[in-house]
C-alpha cells in the first residue's frame, strides 16, 4: 500500500539494501577503526563503572552518600546514550553518503550533535514509557483475568506479548533513521514502521544478523565487543541508505562507493 508524501503524493516503496551493508559496514569501519573502538570502549567502560560505585554508595548508611548514588546511577543512561549516538553518528558520516547528505552538512558539527542527542533522548524516552507502560497493561490485565479463567489470562498474556514484540521490531530502525534523516521522535518511529511492514523478511534477516555478530563478539568477551558493536552500528547505518524501486537517485546508493 503507497503511504502519501507531505506533499500529498504517494510515497515509492522503500526497500533495505541488505545485499550490501555488510561491505559498506567494512568500508566505513576501515576509515576510522580507532575511532569506533575508542567510542565503543566509552560505551562500556563508563556506565559499568558508574554503576559499581552508584551500588557502593546505596549501601552506606549516610543519606547523602546514597543520593549520591542514585544521582549516580540516573547518570548511567546518559553516559551510554552520548557515547551511543556518537558511534552512530560517526558511522553515518563514514558510510557512503545517501541523498540527504549534504543538505544536511552545512549545520555546525557541535550542533548537529547537540541536536540529535536532545531527539535520541525524546525518543528513548517515548518508547520507554510505551514499552513499560504496555507491559503493565498487559500484566493487570493478565492478573484480572486470572481470577476469573486462567486459560483466558494466559491467552492474554500471551497475545498482548506478541503484539507488544511485533511493535519493538518494528521500531528497530527509529535511531539510526533518525540519526541519518534528522527526524523527529514521532517521524522517526512512522518512518521505522513504515520501512519494517515493506521488508518483513530483510528485517527479521538483519535482526539475525546483528545477533550473529554480536555473539561472536561475545565469544570474545570485552575485545570481541570492541569489534562487534562498531560493526553493528556501521550495519544499521548502511541500512538507512534505502533504495526506492524505479527512482533514479536511488541508484547511486546500489554500491558502496
Amino acid at each position: 500500500m503507497a503511504h502519501l508524501s507531505e506533499q500529498g503524493e504517494p510515497r515509492p516503496a522503500e526497500r533495505l539494501p541488505l545485499t550490501t551493508i555488510i561491505p559498506r559496514a567494512w568500508i566505513g569501519f576501515s576509515q576510522a577503526p580507532w575511532r569506533f573502538v575508542g567510542l565503543t570502549a566509552l560505551m562500556l567502560i563508563t556506565p559499568t563503572g558508574l554503576s559499581m560505585i552508584a551500588r557502593d554508595l546505596e549501601q552506606s548508611d549516610s543519606w547523602w552518600l546514597t543520593t549520591i548514588g542514585d544521582a549516580l546511577f540516573l547518570a548511567t543512561f546518559p553516559a551510554v546514550l552520548l557515547p551511543l549516538v556518537a558511534l552512530l553518528q560517526l558511522a553515518d558520516q563514514l558510510l557512503p553518503p545517501g541523498p540527504t547528505t549534504a543538505r544536511q552538512a552545512s549545520a555546525p558539527r557541535l550542533e548537529r550533535l547537540r541536536w540529535v542527542f536532545r531527539q535520541t533522548a525524546a525518543l528513548t524516552l517515548l518508547e520507554a514509557v510505551i514499552l513499560i507502560g504496555a507491559m503493565n497493561l498487559i500484566r493487570i490485565a493478565g492478573a484480572l483475568m486470572a481470577s476469573h479463567s486462567g486459560v483466558l489470562s494466559g491467552v492474554i498474556l500471551v497475545s498482548g506479548g506478541l503484539v507488544l514484540t511485533l511493535w519493538a521490531v518494528s521500531q528497530s530502525l527509529a535511531l539510526p533513521l533518525l540519526i541519518h534523516h534528522r527526524h523527529r521522535p514521532l517521524a522517526a518511529m512512522e518512518h521505522s514502521r513504515r520501512l519494517v511492514q515493506t521488508n518483513r523478511l530483510k528485517i527479521m534477516a538483519l535482526i539475525g544478523l546483528l545477533i550473529g555478530v554480536n555473539l561472536i563478539g561475545l565469544m570474545g568477551a570485552f575485545v570481541g565487543l570492541l569489534l562487534s558493536i562498531p560493526f553493528s552500528a556501521l550495519l544499521l547505518m548502511a541500512s538507512c541508505r534505502t533504495q526506492t524501486p524505479w527512482v533514479r537517485d536511488s541508484r547511486q546508493n546500489m554500491l558502496p562507493t
